[in-house]
């Protein structure tokens, strides 16, 4: 059980690093004619990917548990240290958009809102990034190693 999960887990965490690379890869023009794909005049463009993400965390909370290697305080600074950079990578998104960078079609939802504005100035949160990058970037190295 252990194996299965330290591979998922180094899957997931190179899957992580070439996201945030793409951010700073692709140019914006590209970023948002894929988005505007995406979103349409539709309010979201994540609900089934939604689901199936949780439905994964769900299944690696399983493994690691079942496993019986969790350590409460480190499982708990990760807990808490995710969610807060998950709030203060939000929080970078506090500048209005430029009228070019607004959703075009359909009614705009709070995430959808976010969701241009993010590929809009990617680089707002570059310190969340960097330190998820770098976390990302261990847990791969530890995986590989261990």
């Amino acid at each position: 059980m252990h194996t299965v999960l330290r591979i998922l887990v180094g899957l997931l965490m190179l899957h992580a690093i070439v996201k945030f690379a793409f951010f700073f890869v692709l140019p914006y023009k590209t970023r948002r004619k894929m988005l505007d794909s995406q979103y349409g005049s539709k309010t979201s463009a994540t609900k089934a990917s939604d689901f199936m993400l949780l439905a994964v965390a769900v299944i690696l909370l399983a493994l690691l548990f079942l496993s019986g290697r969790v350590e409460y305080l480190s499982f708990a600074v990760g807990l808490w240290a995710g969610m807060t950079l998950i709030q203060t990578y939000f929080h970078e998104f506090s500048k209005p958009l430029q009228p070019e960078e607004l959703p075009g079609s359909g009614s705009i939802s709070p995430i959808k809102m976010m969701s241009y504005a993010i590929q809009a100035d990617p680089e707002r949160p570059w310190k969340q990034l960097a330190i998820i990058t770098i976390l990302a970037v261990w847990v791969l190295y530890r995986v590989v190693v261990e």
